[in-house]
């Protein structure tokens, strides 16, 4: 047993007491791990024999894991003697504080839940222009969101106070001494006031008051004869008040993880002093090699690895500590994909779990009628399931009914399930399954409005999880329970916070009570043998492992710091006694000195890392508790934390768990059989990408957009044009303003069969660029006949069985917006575009369209013979698109002896936008040169090179997010042919 030393007990003031206080400190000392340290002080009466019996003992613990660790060594130290244990009552210090401790005589506490929605009640009917110094400005939304989430922001404020026996009443008085926001904290008080009088009213004490009255009357459970605090170094003082309390009616002994020669250096309650700790040498041993650096939290789970994989089994040796949660899911994939698990004991959050996705989602769905909510939600396990099944659409697959509702969001932009509905009985996209989908919605909707709400959601939920089952084991089932549980406790929410406000509750507010009731909840699942723990830390004092491996030692998280706070910045805190800054590091220099200390025989060892990069790319420093050394020792230690190594000095996007595998497409694969002629242009831009839209049909669907796209927008454009082209009456008129009113006339037809009668906003806008654009159009329209130029075909095929277009027998599709015949000047063909024109205030014509110089860091040996050519002056040039040049030899082809021009039509934002632009010097040089490049294209794809990708696409492509941060980081390109 390591050696303890009971501190003696001071001499008492005259009448502070009738009987001596009896609370001491017990200094364990860092031979041995703290756990089992501890273990062997409380055992230290046993002789072995019989039961370990420690029932008269109350052991508070720092963490709720503390306590599990302490009971499971207790059972394995028992275990070694073949004996039993009867564990002692393991709490964390809440349970000194609880209100619970009153005696049953005391009136009701309000529960924390009652007092949140008691405070949330209080701010939805508060008068804000009495509270200007808390809230300036009134909120966009008052709503019971905005209020719940102020209510939980003052309410932790008001829990910092009440841990250092404040009320915000005392605390006001303080501040005001020191001029630090006076009437702010004086609004504050009064908004207390204001909160216990309407708890007291619904006939509850206040949970703080109550509190603060545990400490001075609170009772132990009455086997209770030994109270222990372990390890507790940052006690707050309401419950040093608490122990003070108890301690007139049995021992207390305060427990720290330290030798005896480090008395001086604690305080009475066991925290370390910042006096002594603030410039106090922490002691690593080796920094050279065991503090490690990477650049992200990436870097430092594969670093981690790299440590830990030394060993046989890790998980029998090896502890994580991850002060930093951004690093935990870096670290959790990494093990993960070695076919490894992980323990995280403090557990998972509900809020954050699938089940509670889906209730916001059905929020959404039911309080706006969105929509886009219904096909988010058809995304969520057993969903669609259940719409199909309640219809009985039989043969139809739940991937079947997301590709139709996306289809017809695509199609129609429908914002609300009505307008949805309506769409779906109007046009194609609409199904009987796609229809039956949104009234089955439609009617929940119906019932959510007439019915209880618990009810309601309850059938709603079994409905979706009617065919769910669960293993007795499984994680989800706790998520399931903790849902059920907080539907089944909803009325009684409902209730408290019906009668603290005279707010008109809707199902929105239903809605968020019952989200705001998930917000603290979590499950914690079990371990399973070789999991490998992921202890935060304030739990790794506790951790017995031989290696310990610590990741995220960076500033502001270790030592943990606060650096702006709404209500308490650090100031305010030294000021009112709260715990601040100094008392964090002064913590922290303790903990981590515990951690090395007990790791310093051979056969242990602890490594510390830390990043250089957060996850979005934001530098960080290492932590100042890696400089706390000798100033002999600081030069090299400094060089050491920021040598210049091959850190990635770019922010990595995101983790990459595992690369893409694209498929290998058949011989028979369309791309082998045919090509449009806007393929070319795909299979320029990037080969890779063609092969993804093209060979595996990809393409990213925005279920959400709320107006045209410029597919969309086009489209609009060309059936109006084509209607007019087709209509021979008007199509050879000079009148620009007849051309124009048909020109309008189609344009609301089109958009009233496709988006209905009542337009978005965004589509009104839309329809009105339209209209500006086809007007000015109009007048060149006419212009064009006055010319000579008259519509001869609209809408062609590009190649059919009387004119197949071919090149190296490969069929090019397409089709022709417009070809136009001159009785001297022969054909032109025109392709239609509503983009700008415009770059860089200049207007850029057709040939640049598909002719591109080559940049400074481009050479002709990036590119195949076949894409390069060159201008009259010799310049250098390259093939971005073939679409004009290929109509121009498709048309030449077909009209042999009839001269043949192509080129744009622009139709753009501004009036000088809207022009025709043809391609003059498209001679027969530049057309051999198109074709030489089109069976280039053509030869590359029979080969199946698909490979290398363009790395320099654009912000919009919409490939990105799969292909982050490189397509060669994230894509195995081996089935993919390189040049």
């Amino acid at each position: 047993m390591p050696r303890s030393n009971r501190e003696e007990q001071p001499e008492l003031p005259l009448f502070e007491s009738t009987k001596p206080d009896t609370v001491s400190r017990v200094f364990l000392g860092w031979e041995n791990p703290a756990l089992t340290s501890l273990v062997e002080y409380l055992s230290r009466n046993w002789n072995g024999e019989g039961v370990l019996d420690l029932t008269d003992a109350l052991v508070v613990v720092p963490t709720r894991n503390a306590g599990r660790r302490l009971r499971e060594a207790l059972a394995i130290f028992a275990a070694k003697n073949e004996a039993a244990v009867f564990p002692p009552l393991v709490v964390t210090p809440d349970f000194l504080v609880s209100p619970d401790r009153l005696p049953l005589s005391a009136g009701k506490v309000a529960s924390p839940r009652a007092t949140e929605l008691i405070w949330t009640g209080l701010l939805l009917d508060l008068n804000l222009h009495s509270y200007r110094r808390i809230f300036p400005v009134d909120p966009v939304r008052r709503d019971y969101k905005w209020a719940s989430d102020n209510a939980r922001e003052l309410l932790s404020v008001r829990k910092l106070l009440t841990d250092s026996t404040l009320t915000f009443e005392e605390a006001a008085s303080i501040l005001a001494r020191h001029d630090m926001e006076p009437i702010r904290w004086e609004e504050l008080a009064q908004l207390e006031i204001l909160a216990v009088e309407k708890t007291t009213s619904l006939g509850w004490e206040d949970e703080s008051r109550a509190k603060l009255n545990a400490v001075e009357k609170g009772v132990l459970p009455d086997e209770v004869n030994e109270l222990y605090v372990a390890g507790l170094s940052d006690m707050s003082p309401l419950a040093k008040r608490a122990l003070d309390h108890y301690s007139k009616s049995l021992p207390v002994e305060i427990l720290v993880f330290a030798p005896d020669q480090e008395k001086t250096s604690f305080d009475t309650s066991g925290r370390p002093l910042p006096k002594d700790w603030l410039d106090r040498d922490v002691l690593i041993s080796d920094p050279e090699s065991t503090i490690h650096q990477a650049a992200t939290p990436l870097g430092q789970a594969e670093e981690a690895w790299s440590i830990m994989s030394s060993h046989d089994d890790p998980s029998g040796t090896v502890a994580l500590g991850i002060p930093d949660p951004e690093v935990a899911p870096a670290i959790e994939q990494n093990l993960a994909n070695r076919g490894m698990g992980s323990y995280d004991p403090a557990g998972k959050a509900v809020y954050r779990e699938g089940l509670c996705y889906l209730l916001r989602l059905t929020q959404d769905a039911i309080t706006k009628e969105s929509f886009s909510s219904l096909l988010q939600l058809l995304r969520c396990p057993g969903f669609a399931e259940s719409v199909l099944r309640s219809n009985s659409s039989k043969g139809v697959t739940p991937t079947q009914l997301r590709r139709d509702l996306d289809d017809m969001a695509i199609a129609s932009l429908p914002f609300s399930l009505n307008d949805a509905l309506a769409s779906a009985k109007r046009t194609a996209q609409g199904k009987a399954h796609t229809i039956s989908a949104i009234e089955w919605m439609i009617s929940w909707i119906s019932q959510f409005k007439k019915r209880d709400f618990t009810e309601v959601l309850t059938d709603y939920l079994s409905e979706i999880f009617a065919e769910t089952f669960f293993s007795p084991h499984d994680p989800k089932r706790d998520i399931f329970t903790i849902v059920a549980g907080v539907i089944h406790s909803f009325p009684e929410d409902f209730r408290i916070a019906a009668e603290s406000s005279n707010y008109k509750f809707d199902l929105n507010s239903r809605f968020e009570i019952l989200h705001s009731a998930l917000r603290d909840s979590r499950t914690y699942p079990e371990r399973e043998p070789g999991d490998i723990d992921l202890q935060g830390w304030l739990e790794l004092m506790w951790e017995d492992a031989p290696h310990l491996i610590i990741t995220g030692m960076n500033d502001h998280v270790v030592p943990e710091s606060i650096v702006s706070h709404a209500f308490l910045p650090d100031s305010a805190r030294r000021v009112l006694g709260v715990q601040h800054n100094d008392d964090r590091f002064a913590r922290d220099a303790f903990l981590l000195t515990v951690m090395l200390e007990t790791r310093r025989t051979e056969s242990t060892r602890t490594d510390l890392i830390f990043g250089r990069q957060s996850s979005s790319g934001d530098p960080l420093r290492p932590s100042r508790l890696l400089f706390q050394c000798q100033d002999s020792e600081l030069p090299s230690r400094t060089l050491h934390l920021f040598r210049d190594n091959e850190l990635d000095r770019s922010p990595v996007a995101r983790s990459i768990a595992w690369k893409l595998s694209p498929r290998v497409i058949d011989q028979d694969h369309r791309i082998f059989q045919k090509l449009s002629v806007t393929a070319f242009k795909q299979y320029l831009t990037c080969p890779f990408r063609f092969y993804l839209k093209q060979g595996l049909r990809m393409e990213s669907v925005e279920i959400d957009k709320r107006e045209m796209d410029s597919l969309d927008f086009g489209n609009l454009i060309h059936d109006t044009l084509e209607r007019f082209a087709k209509t021979p009456s008007l199509s050879q008129s000079r009148d620009s303003s007849e051309i124009a009113d048909f020109f309008l006339e189609e344009l609301d037809r089109y958009l009233t069969q496709r988006f209905g009668k009542r337009l978005a906003t965004p589509i009104v806008i839309q329809r009105e660029s339209a209209r500006q654009r086809l007007r000015w159009w109009a007048e060149q329209e006419a212009e064009q006949r006055l010319q000579g130029w008259e519509i001869f075909e609209s809408e062609t095929d590009l190649s059919d069985d009387d004119h197949p277009f071919e090149i190296l027998g490969m069929p090019v599709r397409g089709r022709i917006d417009r070809i136009e015949k001159h009785p001297e000047l022969g054909l032109r063909v025109l392709d239609f575009k509503t983009f700008s024109p415009m770059e860089y205030n200049r207007i850029k014509t057709v040939d640049r369209y598909h002719l591109a110089t080559l940049k400074r860091n481009e050479t002709p040996e990036m590119f195949p013979d076949w894409a390069l050519c060159q201008d009259k002056k010799g310049k250098g040039l390259r093939w971005i698109d073939l679409q004009v040049p290929l109509y121009h030899i498709a048309l030449q082809e077909r009209y042999p002896d009839t001269p043949v021009s192509a080129g744009y039509v622009t139709l753009g934002k501004t009036e000088a936008e809207i022009r025709v632009d043809v391609w003059n010097s498209l001679d027969e040089e530049l057309l051999a040169s198109a074709r030489a490049c089109a069976e280039g294209v053509i030869d590359s794809i029979r080969n199946r090179i698909f490979w290398p990708p363009n790395e320099q696409m654009p912000a919009w492509d919409e490939f990105r997010d799969i292909l982050s941060p490189t397509a060669e980081d994230t894509v195995d390109h081996s089935n993919l042919s390189c040049p």
